[in-house]
């Protein structure tokens, strides 16, 4: 997603990270894929909770009285809170929340078993993204407009054992409803965000010396409250930065690095 849409995904990811992702659970990312099936069914509804000459609370009132007992408190909030932001586009908003689902499915995953079992679910993603495309048949068989949901979901099941709930979960949704689009390149999509996820939950940090354990943990704290979630180190050791230090989460990078700082003196020194 691109624009509005794009900046939209980012802020409803990070709010999930914060407010609901401890609190998720693999019905949390069943009932998400379950509002996008009527979002992509309703258009009308679609268009009431994308329309920009509404106020973001008006979209939100939506939301929440159309979801009201159907789906778990969890879920209502999430999509009202979805319906505040800004698309660009009306399916940009279904498509944000397919990509929440996934998100969903990955914090049960990391909850339960850490980066270790985040990494195992997009493995699975990735063996059924390749035996797919692998053999024309299943390719053919799981776009079959006579092929009922379940039939589809059985050739997956079937086709790709996988270790986990959550794994089994993201390739059903991307075998039985992949809305349009070849099913092998949702599982994919769905694969990319656990990745993308996990970058995210890395901090790579670059000393010119050892840490020591002490300090070890002390950084992990210092950094998981400064981003507002838990994260694993990653730690390189680089004689050439001098001292100070280098931290990598995600895209962001701080360089606090004796040679980032004559770096920039240096650039000061030549400017004047």
């Amino acid at each position: 997603m691109a624009g509005a849409s794009g900046q939209s995904l980012r802020d409803l990811v990070e709010a999930f990270d914060q407010r609901w992702a401890a609190d998720a659970s693999t019905t949390t990312a069943e009932e998400l894929f379950s509002v996008v099936g009527v979002l992509d069914a309703d258009g009308a509804l679609r268009r009431g909770l994308t329309d920009p000459s509404r106020q973001p609370e008006q979209r939100r009132g939506i939301a929440a009285t159309v979801l009201e007992g159907r789906v778990y408190p969890v879920v209502r909030e999430l999509v009202a809170y979805a319906a505040r932001l800004r698309w660009s586009a009306e399916r940009d908003f279904a498509d944000a929340l397919e990509h929440l689902g996934a998100v969903a499915a990955a914090a049960v995953a990391a909850r339960r078993g850490g980066q270790e079992a985040v990494t195992e679910v997009a493995e699975d993603l990735l063996r059924f993204v390749a035996v797919v495309q692998e053999d024309p048949r299943i390719q053919s068989a799981l776009t079959d407009a006579r092929a009922g949901e379940e039939a589809r979901r059985r050739l997956a099941e079937r086709i790709c054992p996988v270790r986990s709930e959550e794994a089994r979960l993201l390739i059903d949704q991307a075998a039985a409803h992949p809305r349009g689009q070849a099913p092998d390149a949702v599982a994919q999509r769905f694969a990319d965000a656990l990745v993308h996820l996990m970058r995210r939950s890395i901090a790579k940090v670059t000393d010119s010396h050892p840490l020591d354990e002490s300090r070890r943990q002390r950084l992990a704290r210092a950094l998981s409250r400064v981003y507002g979630r838990e994260l694993t180190l990653d730690v390189v050791v680089d004689p050439q930065i001098l001292g100070g230090l280098k931290v990598q989460v995600g895209d962001e990078v701080i360089d606090g690095s004796m040679t980032a700082r004559l770096a920039d003196l240096d650039r000061t020194v030549t400017a004047s």
